[in-house]
């Protein structure tokens, strides 16, 4: 399956809102998301094996940090 540029995008834009939802921002290292959180602490996210992957990788890590309370 080949990975769009709105496919990335989209992943890229969830993850972001979000962090920003728990007040972090996203910095990518390379293959490695970041979090940066309001004290300027970081906290790693997700390491990729793809760019095409990178944002999917940090969406799922992101969720599975901040699981949706219904």
């Amino acid at each position: 399956m080949e990975i769009t540029e709105a496919h990335r995008q989209g992943a890229k834009e969830e993850a972001v809102l979000l962090a920003l939802q728990h007040d972090m921002a996203l910095i990518r290292r390379d293959l490695e998301i970041h979090g940066m959180k309001k004290d300027g602490s970081t906290l790693y996210i997700s390491t990729s094996t793809d760019y095409d992957l990178l944002w999917d990788d940090a969406l799922r890590a992101l969720q599975a940090m901040f699981p949706h309370v219904a």
